[in-house]
């Protein structure tokens, strides 16, 4: 297998990205250092921003690359470390320092850049994958090793009958165009050839199109959208480790550790964007995976879990510390969730996010943090929902990169949009802790309480209590029962007098409800009669008591023959309001018995202020 390789390109000195002769760069970056009148005194002073020191800038480094285009990793096994990056342009190359060591151009335009170690050997030096299109191809020792296409996607059946009737029984073009925009609407998914003939508008261009792709086989290549890592049975720097794929497709392929083969092929119900691996494959792994339809999924050793995050926006960024993922989203918040599916706290941004990457602690010092950098130029730094630092650059960042560059653990690498690069370094003595101090209770709850101070009568009132309490009590509790037997008294005194809610009759439960409507002076009083017992109730009379100088009513007195359990039974009572002048009063309906002079029920009803009788012509 041979790519195409152009010339070496070797710079020595600390020279700009891509032009050999350019002058040297200072390292001042998108801040320029100040001029003093010391001249030499001040040359090589370093400008402080923050927790980050300024190390290197390349602004003619001609390379615009996304956070998955770059890669940290110890190439020679020396400790060293290089920076590796691809851009659109179809170029890799990789950054010794300040130099460039190696570079080369691809055949395709890339997707991401991983770089993995394919082997346990003596001394460790990793192999280079770059995805582009279907295909990724691997390097090994900076030299072209090995090309891995993935598999085809398989051809829908009734997509594939219509080819091979038009190459075979010579199908007119129009009527298949016809049949394969009539599958289209059906929902079946067609290969790019059948979308490409179907996007022709014109006859001649579509006969044409069918006459040059009819005698080739039908095969639908898929595209791989994201690229990661997982090591493979033990959790080290150079440890055999894995390539994983998402593609177009709705697929995530595990390959070996020598990149040749597919291992396990997992489904899902979109197509996947960001990958994020936590655990080793022969032990356990969790993979989560964030996807066009604005969902969240997690693969657990193989299987995809049942709890789906679901966002409210697309996903522009995914990264997870520990058991917390967070994700970034194209409404300027950065959500944060338990691997459950729990959300932590939600933060929300001034600016558009542009990347994201996560910063984990050194040998010597722990700690984790979130970078998030924002389309308007500036880089924050976030532990938790708590805004540590924000870093201002010149320059829109469309990438960035956490981990060790060089001899110096603590690098960020930054890809600008205007093709510049520029390295900061954490200092050594920078503190991350300002939120884990903050957190906690607020600072309020120190603060004492204006406590009155204790009286002589309070004093005298507490030992009484103390010395008393058994009497206290049991008067109180006296008390108590003597209420509640009036209560109870005054209860049943109301429902034999037939003025209760619920009335209890020969084992059956009355309920009455009456209300007026109209607004006079014709009046209608609508009762409702429920029995709710058992029993059936037999010739029951219903009369309305009025005030007669008020209302007349036309029928004071009805019969319910029976009142079945379970009926609602609606009576209408016209009433007729005789004097406007005199103001209102109350309207009484009674449910009568015939062996008793107590009613059986009643309702009062307060009647409205009647508007007046409008003369009549």
């Amino acid at each position: 297998l041979s790519f195409p390789e152009p010339p070496h390109i070797s710079m020595a000195g600390t020279g700009t990205g891509a032009d050999a002769g350019s002058p040297s760069n200072t390292g001042t970056g998108e801040q320029q250092a100040p001029k003093s009148d010391t001249g030499a005194k001040d040359k090589g002073k370093e400008i402080r921003s923050g927790p980050w020191l300024n190390a290197w800038h390349d602004p003619v480094a001609g390379m615009v690359s996304y956070s998955q285009f770059m890669s940290l990793v110890d190439m020679h096994a020396d400790g060293d470390h290089r920076l590796v990056m691809v851009d659109l342009k179809s170029r890799i190359r990789i950054y010794q320092g300040t130099t460039i060591r190696w570079q080369q151009d691809l055949l395709d335009i890339p997707v991401a850049v991983e770089c993995f170690y394919h082997e346990a050997a003596s001394p460790a030096v990793p192999s280079m994958a770059v995805a582009s299109a279907n295909q990724v191809y691997i390097y090994r020792y900076l030299r072209p090793y090995l090309k891995f296409s993935l598999p085809p996607v398989p051809i829908e059946a009734a997509e594939a009958e219509i080819w091979e009737a038009v190459a075979q029984d010579g199908m007119d073009f129009s009527h298949a165009v016809q049949r394969l925009g009539d599958a289209r609407q059906d929902g079946i998914p067609l290969s790019s050839r059948s979308v490409e003939l179907l996007a022709l508008e014109d006859s001649d261009q579509q006969r044409e199109f069918v006459e040059q792709n009819k005698s080739v086989p039908l095969v639908q290549h898929t595209s791989i959208t994201c690229m990661s890592v997982i090591k493979q049975q033990m959790d080290e720097p150079s440890a055999v480790s894995m390539l994983i794929l998402g593609t177009e497709s709705k697929n995530i392929y595990f390959l070996d550790p020598s990149g040749t083969r597919i291992v396990q092929k997992v489904d899902l119900d979109s197509e996947p964007i960001f990958l994020s691996v936590v655990g080793l494959y022969s032990v356990e792994y969790r993979v989560t995976v964030a996807c066009r339809d604005a969902k969240i999924y997690t693969i657990k050793n193989g299987s995809v879990l049942h709890n789906v995050i679901e966002l409210e926006t697309m996903p522009v960024g995914l990264i997870r510390m520990d058991k917390n993922i967070h994700v970034g989203c194209m409404d300027n918040v950065v959500h944060s969730y338990h691997f459950k599916g729990k959300k932590n706290h939600t933060v929300f941004l001034p600016h558009p996010i542009a990347c994201m990457t996560a910063m984990t602690g050194t040998r010597a010092k722990s700690f984790k943090a979130l970078l998030v950098a924002l389309k308007n130029g500036d880089i924050r730094m976030y532990n938790g929902k708590q805004l540590l630092h924000v870093l201002t650059t010149a320059d829109s960042v469309v990438g960035m990169l956490y981990g060790q560059f060089g001899r110096e653990e603590g690098a960020l690498v930054i890809s600008f949009a205007s093709g510049a690069v520029g390295v900061r370094i954490l200092q050594r003595t920078a503190s991350l802790e300002n939120a884990q101090a903050d957190a906690g209770p607020p600072p309020e709850q120190d603060v004492p309480l204006d406590i009155p101070k204790k009286t002589k009568l309070y004093v005298e009132q507490t030992s009484r209590e103390r010395e008393q309490a058994v009497e206290m009590h049991r008067t109180f509790q006296r008390d108590l029962c003597k209420l509640r037997l009036t209560t109870a008294r005054s209860y049943v005194k109301l429902l034999g007098s037939g003025y209760g809610p619920v009335s209890f009759m020969g084992g059956a439960q009355i309920r009455l409800n009456a209300q007026v409507q109209g607004v006079g002076p014709e009046f209608k009083i609508l009762i409702r009669i429920q029995n709710t017992g058992a029993n059936i109730l037999y010739d029951i009379p219903v009369t309305v008591s009025t005030n007669q100088t008020l209302y007349r009513v036309h029928r004071p007195a009805q019969y319910l023959p029976l009142l079945v359990p379970r009926q609602l039974y609606l009576l209408e009572v016209p009433l007729t309001c005789i004097n406007e002048q005199q103001g209102t009063d109350v309207v009484r309906v009674f449910l009568c018995s015939t062996d008793s002079h107590v009613p059986i029920i009643s309702a009062s009803v307060n009647m409205p202020i009647s508007e007046e009788r409008l003369p009549m012509d």
